[in-house]
């Protein structure tokens, strides 16, 4: 994961943090990545679809849940 765009699910989520999978490959788990401040935490919920950049640093941000 090199600092491209994804789109993904979220796979689990606890307070402002998630680990998400691209959608093709859910066994591609992301470390747990920031959630940003504008999203109601209360919508991640397990399979919720979400826009999310991971780093090659094990950072990363999901910025859009997707409908």
């Amino acid at each position: 994961m090199d600092g491209i765009i994804n789109k993904g699910v979220i796979l689990s989520a606890e307070g402002k943090t998630a680990k998400v999978a691209p959608m093709n490959n859910t066994s591609l788990v992301s470390p747990s990545i920031q959630v940003a401040d504008y999203i109601d935490e209360t919508k991640l919920k397990k399979s919720t679809a979400v826009a999310y950049v991971c780093f090659e640093d094990d950072t990363g941000l999901v910025f859009a849940i997707l409908s």
